[in-house]
């Protein structure tokens, strides 16, 4: 009888030990910091802009290396911002949010809230090939709708706010010549389009 009975308590044991705690077994893995917060991406755009209206020679220049100046005069104003539509904002931040878009969609843009320049802008560069040259000045721009997020004990993301933003790169300036080739994704690119 003994026999049977410390046989009986040591596969008892034994199981145990291959079940272990129920707690253990059950809990749920760590997928995140508890507290941390997250931003996600419904929907993203971007574009060029021209923020000045591009101006051009009197004539075709006829060759030679020479420099030029021309005054471009504003157009359009790109403002960097962000909303919260619903939720609540805790944890989040505009430079958050804007360094969020910027990882996900091309170009590099600005992080803090602010808006372009309103002023002219005067254009220099040297001309050397021959043709019809146009001045121009511009900037990238993109916008989305964003979804914040909050790890939840570690163990899930829970949505807590969402909203819209928008930003704007580096200004970019300079000429093209009518003709040339040059990037399809480019601010000169697109003053060929319209002006050439």
């Amino acid at each position: 009888m003994r026999i049977a009975s410390a046989a009986v308590g040591t596969a008892l044991v034994a199981s145990a030990l291959v079940a272990g705690p129920v707690t253990t077994a059950s809990a749920a893995p760590l997928i995140c910091d508890p507290g941390s917060r997250s931003v996600s991406w419904v929907t993203t755009s971007h574009s060029r802009v021209l923020t000045h209206a591009p101006k051009g020679l009197e004539k075709e220049y006829s060759g030679g290396k020479k420099t030029y100046s021309k005054t471009v005069t504003h157009e359009k104003t790109l403002s960097s911002s962000w909303s919260v539509t619903g939720g609540a904002s805790a944890g989040f931040s505009v430079a958050k949010v804007l360094a969020s878009l910027d990882a996900h969609v091309e170009g590099s843009y600005t992080h803090s809230k602010g808006h372009t320049t309103t002023k002219s802008i005067t254009v220099t560069d040297e001309l050397t090939k021959k043709g019809r040259y146009w001045f121009y000045a511009g900037r990238l721009k993109a916008s989305g709708y964003w979804q914040g997020f909050r790890c939840d004990r570690g163990t899930k993301w829970i949505e807590q706010a969402h909203g819209t933003a928008k930003t704007y790169g580096a200004l970019v300036e300079g000429t093209t010549r009518c003709g040339e080739k040059v990037s399809k994704k480019s601010i000169a690119n697109l003053v060929q389009k319209k002006y050439c």
